[in-house]
């Protein structure tokens, strides 16, 4: 009897001391609402090596911009703008007519004609082929300009030729040169000719008057679709105003920045015949 009850007393002493410690394991896991907590760090295994976040580039291939070089029928930029604006002139700064132009819009400038050109600029990121570039135009609202805004003046730079936008070999059919896609490499950027698509209930790809709009760009990269909202700059773009009517010929600034800067400014012009020689003259500044 008593070597059984030594036993006894053995047995208890060994599996209390477990049984307590199942306890409080269980009794804790209660309180956590008895949900086990996944390690949040996992073993690495190494058939599957870990990437780092931000490792994998999931950003655009290119950066898009445009900008108004003309219009349908002014194959050169003039702009409609306050008289003031035109003969103080643009900054020193100011030395191209590319700048010229930028400046002459983010001061009210609006480009004269109907129906604006774009240029789109292509900048790739990575090696690529771009194709099919066209673009719609997304009016933002009409403008109303007041005789409180001017009077109005049309405003042009006179600096050099326009820088071809794409390269081609001599003998390049037209048709083909169109259809030909521009093979990028990494950081290399292009300018292409813009067209703009009309709606399919109208002929004019712009309403009548002076719009803010965006412009909607299709463009295949790798034969892939893309579409982008594009904007000029900071704000919407702005076309188109008219400054000539029957009868009258608003006066010109015509702005040369290098060598010298000067300033030929032609008076408006009132007639009602036949118009009258332009009245102009230069001015060094």
């Amino acid at each position: 009897m008593n070597t059984g009850r030594r036993r006894t007393a053995l047995l208890v002493v060994l599996v209390l001391p477990a049984l307590l410690a199942f306890g409080v394991v269980r009794l804790l896991g209660t309180r956590d609402g008895g949900k086990q907590q996944a390690d949040p760090t996992p073993p690495a295994n190494p058939s599957y090596p870990v990437v780092p976040p931000g490792a994998v580039d999931s950003g655009p291939a290119v950066d898009l911009a445009t900008r108004i070089t003309g219009t349908r029928d002014n194959t050169e930029l003039t702009f409609e703008i306050a008289r003031d604006v035109a003969e103080a002139g643009p900054p020193p700064q100011v030395d191209d007519c590319r700048r010229f132009a930028e400046w002459a819009q983010r001061n009210g400038g609006i480009a004269v004609g109907f129906e604006p050109v774009h240029t789109l600029s292509v900048h790739a990121r990575r090696n690529l082929d771009v194709n099919g570039v066209s673009a719609r135009v997304v009016p933002v609202g009409e403008v109303r300009l007041t005789e409180q805004d001017g009077p109005f003046v049309e405003l042009a730079c006179r600096d050099g030729t326009p820088a071809p936008t794409t390269t081609r070999r001599d003998g390049d059919d037209d048709e083909e040169f169109v259809d030909r896609p521009n093979v990028l490499t990494a950081g290399q950027t292009v300018e292409l000719p813009l067209l703009l698509e009309a709606p399919h209930d109208t002929d004019e790809a712009l309403p009548h008057g002076v719009v803010d709009y965006q412009l909607k760009v299709s463009i295949d990269i790798d034969g892939v679709s893309e579409e982008h909202l594009l904007r000029n700059g900071s704000a919407p773009f702005r076309c188109c105003g008219r400054l000539t009517y029957m009868g009258f010929q608003a006066a010109r600034y015509e702005w040369r920045l290098s060598p010298a800067r000067s300033l030929r400014y032609c008076a408006e012009l009132r007639y009602t015949t036949e118009p009258p020689p332009e009245r102009c003259e230069i001015r060094q500044r």
